[in-house]
Order: structure tokens, then sequence, then C-alpha cells
């Protein structure tokens, strides 16, 4: 039985957690706060604390794992992007590459396909440039080469761009036909990139098995703007149209790009979810 670690166990962390322990893997999972430990001991082996905005932060459970995922996000109690993404994740980075333990571990963090920017539409693969316009995309951006450059023998990482998720829990397709007839505050002509959660938990565990290393998009095979997917989730029920901009609003960051999967299907990995307008495989 191997030893995985889930730092950040939110709604990807926790629906990874519930996949990889029916693999067969012991899981540690961390929390920031205590009030969660009793939920998050309900799916872990092991529940454990963990900030990593403190200076002191014990980072001795890192010597035990054969994998970790990373996946964290700003929480409700205030933190910042820039907490979590600048100080957490260099922190973090820095624990890595001060691992006590020579025994080798494989590190997957989940960063986004929104770090692609604006790219007028058009088709980008893990070798097209970062757009670093919008400020949250430049702290993205740093997270991902913090964890890159942790550059040891024992220790291999993965990145993992994802879409916007969909899924058990998140049913995007029920809230796009809600705001049917309705106008949304956002360009529709911009090409997005999606994924179900259920590949995301899939994903995550085909990068350890193969021990995948650098970045792969991770994304269903569905390039269309939200103007297209919109209209053929509507049309489908006989519902309006919704009423999208046909103009970015002012300081609103931009994702517009057709993202490529080819890379990890390359590598063997066979989506679970080709589109949110299609079943799940089996």
């Amino acid at each position: 039985m191997s030893s995985y670690c889930i730092i950040g166990c939110g709604y990807v962390g926790s629906t990874a957690a519930i996949h990889l322990k029916h693999k067969g893997h012991r899981i540690t999972g961390t929390t920031k706060t205590r009030s969660k430990l009793i939920q998050l001991s309900n799916i872990v082996d092991d529940p454990l604390i963990l900030d990593l905005n403190k200076e002191d932060t014990n980072f001795d459970f890192l010597n035990e794992q054969d994998g970790i995922l990373v996946s964290v996000a700003p929480s409700q109690d205030g933190d910042s992007y820039d907490d979590v993404f600048s100080t957490g994740l260099s922190r973090l980075s820095q624990a890595l590459k001060q691992r006590q333990s020579t025994h080798p571990v494989h590190v997957t963090y989940i960063s986004t396909a929104g770090v692609y920017g604006d790219h007028d539409g058009q088709s980008v693969d893990e070798t097209s440039a970062i757009d670093r316009h919008h400020p949250l995309n430049a702290i993205l951006a740093k997270a991902e080469n913090s964890m890159l450059t942790i550059d040891r023998r024992d220790t291999s990482i993965c990145i993992l761009r994802i879409g916007g998720i969909y899924g058990p829990g998140r049913d995007m397709a029920a809230v796009i036909k809600s705001a049917a007839g309705e106008q949304v505050k956002k360009n529709g002509n911009h090409a997005c990139s999606w994924t179900n959660i259920v590949d995301v938990a899939e994903g995550i565990s085909f990068a350890y098995n193969q021990k995948l290393e650098g970045i792969f998009n991770l994304v269903d095979d569905m390039q269309l703007t939200r103007r297209e997917l919109s209209n053929l989730l509507c049309d489908s029920e006989g519902l309006p149209p919704v009423l999208w901009m046909n103009h970015d609003p002012p300081g609103q960051r931009i994702s517009n790009a057709k993202v490529s999967n080819q890379k990890i299907k390359a590598a063997g990995y066979r989506l679970k979810s080709p589109s949110m307008t299609s079943p799940l495989r089996v």
C-alpha cells in the first residue's frame, strides 16, 4: 500500500482522496482549520492540520509519502491569491527541496488552463505562452514555476492544467440553462475549456501511476465559445438563448483559447467525459 498525501482537501482534493483511497492508497489529507478535521477524517486515513502561510509549519510528514497532490485555493477565511500561491506554495516548494528523506516521491500540482489567458480563441498547447497581462495569471505562473524548479532526482513533478470543473456537485449545464433568456455580463465569443471532476480524479491517479513529469492539459474535447455552448444546451430543450456580451467588461480576467489535450492523450490517458453534453464513458 502506497502513502499518498493531499494538500488542500476542498472539492478537488476531497474527490481525489475518495478516488485514491478506493484504489488502495493510504491517504493523508490536510486542512487549515481544526473544525474541519472531523469531516476530513471521514474520507482520509490520516487527517492533518496544515497552514502553508505559517513560518513554523512542520513539513516532516512529506518524508513518508510516495505521492503528493497539491490542490490549494484561497479559503473563506480571507486568504488572498498571493497568500496561497506565492507565500504558501513557496514555503511548500522549499520544504520539498529540503526534504530529509531520499525516498522517491511523485508530486502532482493542480493548476488551471486559465493561465493561457487571451489567445484570441486560437489553439494552444503546453508549449504556448502564458498570458501574464492579468496579475492573477502572473501569480499562478509563478506558482507553477516554484513547483517545477524543485529539481531533485528523487522528486518528480507533474502540473495538471484543468478547465472549468463540472460533474457531480457542479451541474454546469443546468447553471447555463438557468440563464436562458437572461443577459450575462461576460463575452460570449470567448472559447473556454472544461474538465469533468471524474477526469480530474482519474487524471491525478493516472499521473501518479505513470509518473508523469512536466505540464499536461487535462481538459475535455469541447472547444466551444460560451455562446456556442449555451446555444447547444438551450436549443436542445427549446429554451431561449443566453444573452452574452460581445465585448470584455473593463478589468475582467480573460480566458479565450482552444486548449489542446493531445499531450495527455498521447501519454495514454482516455477521457471519461469528452464533453458535458455527452455521457460518461465506462
